[in-house]
């Protein structure tokens, strides 16, 4: 058979040596133990580490609640006034802009054709009913 030697470590200090002494054997098992002594490692993730991850906790939780809360990315809105149309076989955003809101912006109302009725593209299907802006 195979022999394993394993290497315990033994701790040499003033006066402490990694054996008992006759004297603590002698006194048997009413002797006290020796007090728990912390490494630096051991002080660090006893008293350190909760510490810090209640600190990164107290942190998230101030900018959750201070953060400003925004709805929406635009600044400012404002309704608009909207009528239904069923777009007919020819026509386009723009002739819509201009018969249904003639004094505002034609490029602004055709903005805000495509954004209302979620539009990907200017092609308009016969048939189709969208939101269109009207007056000012």
């Amino acid at each position: 058979m195979a022999q394993i030697a394993i290497a315990a470590p033994v701790f040499v200090g003033a006066g402490r040596t990694g054996v008992p002494s006759a004297s603590k054997r002698a006194r048997g098992p009413e002797a006290s133990p020796a007090p728990l002594q912390l490494t630096r490692r051991g002080r660090f993730i006893l008293i350190g580490l909760p510490l810090m991850l209640a600190a990164t906790a107290a942190i998230v939780l101030a900018g959750i609640f201070t953060a400003p809360v925004m709805a929406s990315g635009a600044a400012e809105t404002r309704p608009v006034e909207a009528t239904t149309v069923s777009v007919m076989d020819g026509d386009t955003i723009w002739e819509l802009a201009a018969e249904f809101a003639p004094e505002r912006d034609r490029q602004q109302v055709v903005a805000e054709i495509t954004e209302m009725n979620d539009l990907r593209g200017s092609v308009l299907v016969p048939g189709q009913e969208i939101f269109v802006p009207t007056g000012d």
